[in-house]
């Protein structure tokens, strides 16, 4: 029988699609942790939490997978309790950094991404708000929300029309694979374009497809134009005066097939050679995100020069030729902080064996107190 826990709300760090973030306390022991809380009837049969408390649990046994402590079900809401961490890689930067900041950023995903491929699974929303730092340990990071991570599904993949069905793309939209953005089954190679986008953010300070214009069009304008953008560059387009490595993540991620796992070694090999050409010989010391100048923009890409920080913004354009009434998806721009969770799409569905493995090995929270 799992053990149970008792926990006291601190203060608010953050928020995500179905709720907040708390810093809480485990009442009898005194851990201090982040707890999920997402509002929840108990009539709902496959609660958003829970699936990824038991995702979450069969990822355990890697340094860049957040520890979990419970997860419980209770009037109204629901809490996952994890390991309290510090704040996002995007929070971190505010321009350009180094390239030896980035490799080690780079690594330490591919051996995070290794582990959780190699456990079956695709994470499905690659981006810097889901990288965090450690409290502890200012070397490291690790990655976080694993709501619409989904096992691998043999193929041939399924595909959808976003466009034409109104339908989101999977993920977030800055940071979604074409595969994505074309509405096919997301795979490992998948996670790794977002990396590569990811890495790209990091040096160059943006993405050319980050505009504040996304702001003031309409959702399927942004989704075309994004996409469109994203087609239009290879890796050596972005990667103008950037180390090979990275222009080779990016081709690399986009010409592999949708069953085929990555060659994880040759990339970690790639990448530990290119820390040692950079001179970064202490791996252990503070990761840091100091600017380094600006990056000039890639040529024959138009871009807006004002930065959108707001991820999760749906624009407010008017297009009367088309259809904005958008169906409930994973992505964030439709969904309130406390708008009411159905169940979880029947796609985030976990074998019988699989959660009658992680059932009774996930402590139990039975009470949250103010």
């Amino acid at each position: 029988m799992a053990a149970t826990q008792t926990y006291r709300l601190s203060r608010v760090i953050g928020h995500g699609t179905y709720g907040l973030v708390f810093q809480a306390v485990e009442v009898n022991s005194g851990q201090q942790v982040a707890l999920k809380k997402s509002r929840v009837s108990r009539r709902v049969e496959r609660p958003i939490l829970q699936y990824e408390s038991r995702v979450l649990q069969l990822l355990q046994g890697h340094p860049a997978i957040p520890a979990l402590y419970g997860y419980g079900q209770l009037p109204h809401f629901e809490y996952l309790a994890m390991d309290l961490l510090g704040p996002s890689i995007k929070e971190c930067t505010h321009g350009p950094i180094s390239v030896t900041t980035a490799v080690r950023v780079v690594l330490q995903i591919l051996s995070a991404l290794k582990h959780i491929h190699n456990c079956g699974f695709v994470h499905r929303d690659i981006k810097p708000e889901n990288i965090l730092c450690s409290t502890t340990d200012p070397s490291s990071i690790s990655l976080i929300d694993y709501g619409i991570s989904r096992p691998i599904k043999p193929g041939p993949p399924a595909k959808y029309d976003p466009l034409s069905e109104s339908k989101h793309v999977v993920g977030t939209l800055h940071w979604a694979s074409l595969n994505a953005h074309d509405g096919i089954d997301l795979a490992p190679r998948d996670d790794l374009e977002s990396l590569a986008y990811v890495a790209f953010f990091l040096l160059r300070g943006d993405l050319p497809w980050r505009t504040t214009d996304s702001r003031k069009e309409s959702m399927k304008n942004s989704m075309r134009r994004i996409h469109a953008c994203k087609a239009a560059v290879l890796g050596n387009t972005l990667g103008t005066n950037l180390p090979a490595e990275f222009s080779y993540l990016l081709d690399y991620s986009r010409s592999l097939q949708y069953d085929q796992l990555p060659d994880y070694e040759e990339l970690q090999r790639r990448f530990t050679e290119l820390n040692a050409q950079v001179g970064d010989n202490d791996s252990k010391a503070p990761l840091d995100w100091s600017p380094v100048g600006t990056t000039k923009e890639p040529s024959g890409i138009e871009v807006d020069s004002s930065r959108e920080d707001a991820e999760s913004d749906s624009g407010t354009g008017n297009d009367e030729d088309e259809e904005e009434d958008f169906s409930n998806s994973y992505f964030e721009w439709d969904i309130g902080d406390w708008d009411i969770q159905g169940a979880r799409d029947r796609s985030l569905t976990l074998r019988t064996e699989m959660v009658d493995l992680v059932n009774s090995s996930i402590p139990q929270i039975v009470e949250v107190t103010e």
